[in-house]
C-alpha cells in the first residue's frame, strides 16, 4: 500500500496524462448538477411544489448513478487506461438498476446512523419548552456537543461505506447490496487513512470556492477523484487474500439469489 504522498503523486501524474478528459468529465457532471438545479427552480415557480419534489428526487437518483459512472472513468485514469467522455454512459442500460440499488442501500445506512441525532433534538425542544428560554444558555452548547458526538458514528460509517461506488463501478459481479459489505471489509483498519487523505484536500477546496469553482473544474476535481480512485485501487490490491475471501462470499450470495429466482419461477 502506497503512502499518502506516493498515492497523491501517482494520482497527479496519471491525471496529468489525461487531463483534458479528466476536466471534461468533471465539467460534464458540474453541468448536469447545475441543470438539475435550474430545472428544479423552474418547476418550483411554474409547476408547484409537488412537481418540484418529484423532479428533485429524480435528480438525486440520477446523480447517484452518475457518481458511479464518474468513479469508473477515474479508476481507469488512475490505472493508466484510456478514459473517454464518450464512454461515460457505456453499460448504463445494463447496470443502472444495480448502481442505483447499491447507492441507495449505502445512503439508507448512512441516514440511519445520522438519525441517531434526532432524539437529542427532541430532548432539546422538550427542555426548552418546560424550563423556559432561560435554559437556552446551557442547553444550546450542551446540545451542540452531544450532536457532534452523535454524528461521529455516522462519519465513521460513512468512511466505512465510501468504497461502495467504486466497487459498483469496477466489479460488475458484485450484487448491489453486497457492495456495501465489501466496502466495509476493504475499509477495515483504513478509515483513518482515508479520512486524513480527504482532509489533505481542504486547502484546495477553499481555493476552489474562492475561484467560483473554476479551479475545481480545471484541476482540483480531476486531482481529487483520481486520488480517491487510486486509494480504492491500492486498497483492493493490498490484501489479495481478503479479496479472494470476499469474492467467495459474493459468489455464494449470487448462487443464493439464482436459487431463489428459480424457486420463484417454479412456484409461478
Amino acid at each position: 500500500m502506497k503512502t499518502r504522498r506516493e498515492l497523491k503523486l501517482r494520482a497527479k501524474e496519471r491525471m496529468q496524462a489525461q487531463r483534458p478528459t479528466a476536466i471534461l468529465l468533471v465539467l460534464l457532471v458540474c453541468i448536469k448538477i447545475l441543470a438539475l438545479f435550474i430545472i428544479d427552480a423552474i418547476a418550483l415557480r411554474g409547476l408547484g411544489r409537488i412537481p418540484f419534489v418529484l423532479l428533485y428526487w429524480i435528480g438525486i437518483l440520477a446523480l447517484l448513478i452518475i457518481a458511479v459512472s464518474l468513479m469508473r472513468e477515474f479508476i481507469a485514469i488512475y490505472r493508466g487506461e484510456s478514459a473517454k467522455v464518450g464512454t461515460f454512459y457505456a453499460g448504463l442500460e445494463h447496470n443502472w438498476t444495480r448502481w442505483l440499488g447499491g447507492m441507495l442501500w449505502m445512503v439508507l445506512w448512512v441516514a440511519i446512523w445520522v438519525l441517531i441525532a434526532i432524539p437529542l433534538t427532541v430532548l432539546a425542544v422538550f427542555l426548552v419548552k418546560h424550563l423556559g428560554r432561560s435554559a437556552l444558555a446551557w442547553i444550546v452548547p450542551l446540545m451542540a456537543i452531544t450532536h457532534i458526538a452523535a454524528l461521529i458514528p455516522a462519519l465513521i460509517k460513512g468512511l466505512s461505506y465510501s468504497m461502495t461506488p467504486f466497487i459498483l463501478a469496477d466489479q460488475p459481479h458484485v450484487p448491489a447490496r453486497a457492495a456495501l459489505k465489501h466496502s466495509m471489509q476493504m475499509m477495515h483498519g483504513r478509515k483513518k487513512e482515508y479520512f486524513v487523505l480527504a482532509l489533505s484536500f481542504i486547502g484546495w477546496m477553499v481555493l476552489s470556492v474562492l475561484t467560483f469553482g473554476i479551479l475545481y473544474v480545471v484541476y482540483v476535481g480531476p486531482y481529487l477523484y483520481t486520488t480517491y480512485a487510486g486509494f480504492y485501487d491500492e486498497v483492493r490490491g493490498a490484501a489479495p487474500e481478503a479479496q479472494a475471501e470476499t469474492d467467495g462470499e459474493i459468489e455464494a450470495e449470487i448462487k443464493i439469489e439464482i436459487i431463489e429466482e428459480e424457486n420463484t419461477d417454479d412456484a409461478e
